[in-house]
């Protein structure tokens, strides 16, 4: 198994990115960062080099998905089995890729082949690790960790810290670039499990991971919150993903749900509110109407 890690920047907090980095470095066999247009290129740059890790450097934002594909064709290009995709802030624990791909092999031996293997990140905002999730009928059942010993299916995993083999890749397909960012890994999971592929999370495998900017309290959940115009993509993307054959109806539901929660949630207890309204509400016009790629404004 031969493991390319991919990782995804746009301006980041270069000392962030630097342990990220270095926290991956030595657990796989090669580097790959695909910088999206950020402002602080030639730190990025610096911090690459040192690391001796490729660099493709896009002069604009192509978003997530397409920064993605572009990780995987230089997997691919370079002779790679597998990927690795990172976000600019998620710190791999020793040992962790390891266990994925341990992990991996055995599951593949048990099950035949495997769309993905994740870990089971402990989210730094909202101090809670992941779960798994697995949609049976109307009902999504969320599923913990905490007492499990081997991998655990799931109808998603998110992308970082995801371990890929690049043949299901060619056999399901890239990643889809009209999405641009939020809920690229979902779709893509689920046009996995389509396909007959399932995805896994190990509960021995420890990131650390950041969703969002801040979190708000809602009675015993904590919410991530992002910048206003990610209100627009996830809700747009949600909408979209909610009128897909390949969606089970369980998730339908709670993209629909979930999108009703968010005008409620980013419309009272979070700043810019009204402007958080108005991309929410282009969002649905979006989604609805099936208008995907970059929010033109």
């Amino acid at each position: 198994m031969r493991i390319v890690a991919v990782a995804v920047t746009y301006n980041p907090d270069i000392d962030v990115l630097a342990q990220t980095l270095q926290s991956v470095t030595s657990q796989v066999q090669h580097l790959v960062v695909v910088d999206n247009g950020s402002g602080n290129i030639e730190d990025i740059r610096s911090t690459a080099a040192e690391l001796s890790a490729h660099l493709v450097d896009n002069p604009n934002n192509i978003g997530i998905a397409a920064a993605q594909n572009q990780g995987v064709a230089y997997a691919r290009a370079e002779g790679f089995s597998h990927v690795l995709l990172l976000d600019q802030d998620t710190f791999l624990a020793p040992e962790v890729v390891a266990d994925l791909a341990q992990n991996l092999l055995a599951l593949e031996r048990d099950h035949g082949p495997v769309a993905a293997i994740g870990p089971a990140y402990y989210e730094l905002n909202s101090r809670r690790q992941t779960r798994g999730y697995v949609a049976n009928g109307l009902w999504l059942s969320r599923l913990s960790l905490a007492d499990a010993k081997r991998p655990v299916a799931s109808d998603f995993i998110i992308a970082s810290g995801s371990l890929i083999p690049l043949t299901v890749l060619d056999q399901v397909g890239g990643f889809k670039e009209e999405l641009f960012i939020d809920l690229v890994d979902v779709e893509w999971c689920f046009r996995a499990r389509k396909a007959g592929y399932k995805s896994f999370l190990s509960p021995t495998a420890t990131v650390d991971h950041r969703l969002g900017n801040d979190t708000v309290q809602i009675g015993t959940k904590r919410v991530a919150v992002h910048v206003p115009i990610r209100n627009y993509y996830w809700v747009r993307n949600a909408l979209w993903l909610a009128r897909q054959p390949h969606t089970p109806l369980a998730w339908r539901l709670y993209f629909v749900s979930r999108s009703l929660g968010f005008l409620a949630t980013y419309t009272t207890l979070v700043d810019e509110r009204a402007r958080r309204l108005q991309l929410m509400a282009r969002g649905i016009w979006d989604g609805i109407g099936g208008r995907l790629g970059p929010l033109r404004q």
